[in-house]
C-alpha cells in the first residue's frame, strides 16, 4: 500500500493526545487515502491541559504530505466522547457514501486498509452486512479457513461501514423499550447470562440516554435491531495502544485488551460462499471473552461504557 494510493476514505477521530495521535496517523500516511477526514472534539473547560494538548494534536493534520482532499471538523465546545464521536461519524457520512473510521488510540496492521476496501466494495449493496471490523479476540482460535466470519459482535477498534448502515444510528436508542415491552428480546441471545449483560447496559444506556459518554453500544443496538451482520477477520488487524490514566473507557493498563498482537491479513481474501452468522465463533467470543468482563462488571472493576 506504500506506492499505491487508497482510493476508500478515512476519518480519523482526534482529541488531545498527540503522541498516539502521531503513531495512527502514520499508519494511515503509509496508505495514503485520497480523502481524509479529521474530526476534533472541543477542549474540556475544566482540564487546563486540553487547550494546548487539543491544538498540539490539531496541529498533525498539516503533516499531509501526499496528494490528499482533507477535511476538517474542529469543535469549540467539548461534546464529550459519545456524542463527539458518534457526529464525527454522521458528518463523515454527510459527505462519503462509504469508508473508514479509526479513533486515534486504533493502530492499524498495513493489510487492515485493503481488507477494508475490498470488503466495502464486496458488500457494498448487501443490507445483511452493516458493519466490518478490524479486531479478532479469539486468540488465534477460528471456525472455517475463510479470511473473515460474520458475526453479530461488531467492534469498533478500526472499522469501516456504509452511510446506508449508518443511518440506523440512534444515539439515544428512543425504540429500545419497545422493543423490550414486546419481548422482542425474549429470544435474542445466546444465553441467559448473555441477556443478562446486554440488557442491563441498553437499560442504563435508556435510563441516561442524553448523557451517556458512549456511543458503541448504540451501534450494536443499530445494527441488531435492523438484523444487521458484522464482518470478523480471522486474524486481528488493530491494535488499542491507548490504554492508560488519560483514556475515557480504557484505562486498565493491565487489561488482556492492551495492545493486542497486530497480524496481517493473507491475501487475496478468501471470501466464504455465503452470508450467515457464525454462532459457533460467537458463543466462543462470548464465552471466553464477555463472561470475565461480566464479572468483573459486576464487581466494580470495568468502568460502565468501556468495550
Amino acid at each position: 500500500m506504500e506506492n499505491k494510493s487508497l482510493e476508500t476514505p478515512i476519518l480519523m477521530v482526534i482529541f488531545n493526545r498527540p503522541d498516539k495521535t502521531r503513531v495512527v496517523f502514520e499508519a494511515i500516511r503509509k496508505a495514503r487515502p485520497k480523502r481524509l477526514y479529521f474530526a476534533a472534539d472541543g477542549p474540556r473547560p475544566h482540564v487546563p491541559s486540553d487547550q494546548e494538548k487539543c491544538r498540539e494534536t490539531r496541529e498533525i493534520v498539516k503533516e499531509v504530505d501526499w496528494d490528499c482532499e482533507v477535511k476538517t471538523l474542529f469543535r469549540d465546545q467539548n461534546l464529550k466522547c459519545g456524542l463527539a464521536v458518534s457526529s464525527a461519524i454522521s458528518w463523515f457520512f454527510e459527505h462519503e457514501t462509504e469508508g473508514i473510521i479509526l479513533e486515534d488510540d486504533c493502530l492499524p496492521s498495513p493489510s487492515f486498509f485493503p481488507y477494508c476496501q475490498q470488503l466495502l466494495e464486496r458488500y457494498r449493496d448487501d443490507s445483511r452486512v452493516m458493519h466490518i471490523g478490524g479486531n479478532n479476540f479469539l486468540n488465534g482460535w477460528k471456525n472455517s479457513d475463510y479470511s473473515y466470519y460474520f458475526s453479530r459482535n461488531g467492534h469498533i477498534w478500526g472499522w469501516a461501514t456504509w452511510r446506508r448502515a449508518w443511518k440506523y444510528f440512534d444515539f439515544r436508542i428512543s425504540k429500545f423499550e419497545e422493543l423490550r415491552d414486546q419481548g422482542f428480546f425474549d429470544r435474542f441471545f445466546i444465553s441467559k447470562f448473555e441477556k443478562m449483560y446486554r440488557m442491563r447496559i441498553f437499560e442504563r444506556t435508556a435510563r441516561n440516554r442524553d448523557h451517556v459518554t458512549y456511543w458503541a453500544y448504540q451501534w450494536d443496538f443499530a445494527r441488531w435491531v435492523n438484523s444487521g451482520l458484522a464482518i470478523v477477520p480471522c486474524v486481528n488487524l488493530v491494535t488499542n495502544i491507548g490504554f492508560g490514566e488519560d483514556s475515557t473507557h480504557t484505562s486498565n493498563v493491565r487489561s488482556t485488551d492492551a495492545n493486542l498482537k497486530l497480524e496481517d491479513i493473507p491475501m487475496p481474501l478468501k471470501h466464504p460462499p455465503f452470508v450467515m452468522r457464525d454462532m459457533r465463533s460467537d458463543r466462543i467470543y462470548f464465552d471466553s471473552f464477555l463472561k470475565q468482563r461480566v464479572v468483573s462488571r459486576i464487581n466494580g472493576l470495568i468502568p460502565f461504557g468501556s468495550k
